[in-house]
């Protein structure tokens, strides 16, 4: 499996490299537009920000088809005559491209705000005063979001990437399968949106039925009585359809249903990807 990974790499970190270079180099121009006399600012100076953010829009969503499509090429390609004789079972084989593909996106996502804030910091000449605001910031924040949030925030985007990730591959899978000996193209992505429309009418009904919401921030569990009532006094973003963000008082709610269908669904999307490229798609 290790080998697998390597192998993963290899034929993906040219390109990830390439993005890198990109978006660093369009993120550098923006900030040191960004500090530009105003007064003198142009159409050409406008259409440029205009392109950059375009173009790191598009490449951030290239970047993430490129990757996901590693997966794709296996089934459509002749490469898969190879990965699929490997001595791997189905779950090894979609467990490393979900690893490689966690790993990019954390790398690129991590390196890209490193690279942000330490391009603020070089740009912009901090006096005593400004540093001392920006600490009683950080300070207050800490005061207010606990450390069970802040891992909370952290962990629930990595889990939503992994389902979504899961989810694509097994529409692939299943595409493959259910279109034998035929360029499934697109199709997957019909697929795709089908089984996202049934994952969330599902985690909508299980959230009805459950409706105990687990408090992050002091580890309590409450029960909402009417969703009604729930939403007019408050100010709710939903994430990832069991996960709820009181704005109005900073406090992280998941319901406990919906994060047990998540995780129960994403275990299962897994393990059906694995069973399907192993035991049913036909090369």
């Amino acid at each position: 499996m290790m080998k697998f990974m390597k192998y993963e790499i290899k034929g993906t970190y040219k390109y990830i490299l390439g993005v890198l270079a990109l978006v660093l180099i369009l993120t550098t121009a923006l900030h040191l537009y960004g500090h530009k006399d105003t007064s003198s600012i142009s159409t050409l100076d406008s259409i440029f920000v205009f392109l950059s953010v375009l173009i790191l829009f598009g490449t951030a969503v290239v970047t993430f088809f490129y990757i996901v499509g590693s997966f794709k090429k296996e089934l459509s390609e002749d490469r898969g005559y190879l990965t699929f004789t490997l001595p791997l079972t189905g779950n090894q084989i979609v467990g490393s491209k979900l690893i490689v593909a966690l790993m990019w996106f954390i790398i690129l996502g991590a390196i890209i705000l490193a690279y942000n804030f330490i391009i603020i910091l070089i740009l912009n000449s901090f006096d005593a005063q400004t540093w001392t605001i920006i600490k009683e910031t950080f300070s207050g924040l800490g005061q207010i979001i606990s450390l069970q949030e802040i891992i909370s925030m952290i962990l629930i985007p990595i889990f939503s990437l992994i389902n979504l990730l899961v989810l694509i591959y097994f529409s692939m899978a299943l595409g493959k399968v259910t279109f034998r000996n035929k360029k499934i193209g697109g199709l997957w992505f019909i697929i795709f949106i089908l089984v996202s429309i049934i994952l969330s009418y599902g985690q909508l009904k299980v959230a009805e039925l459950i409706p105990y919401y687990f408090n992050v921030k002091d580890m309590s569990i409450g029960k909402v009585v009417r969703f009604g009532d729930m939403l007019n006094n408050e100010i709710m973003f939903e994430v990832n359809g069991g996960v709820k963000l009181e704005a109005n008082r900073g406090i992280l709610q998941m319901n406990i249903g919906s994060s047990i269908f998540n995780i129960l669904t994403t275990i299962g999307l897994f393990l059906g990807t694995g069973y399907l490229i192993e035991k049913r798609i036909d090369l």
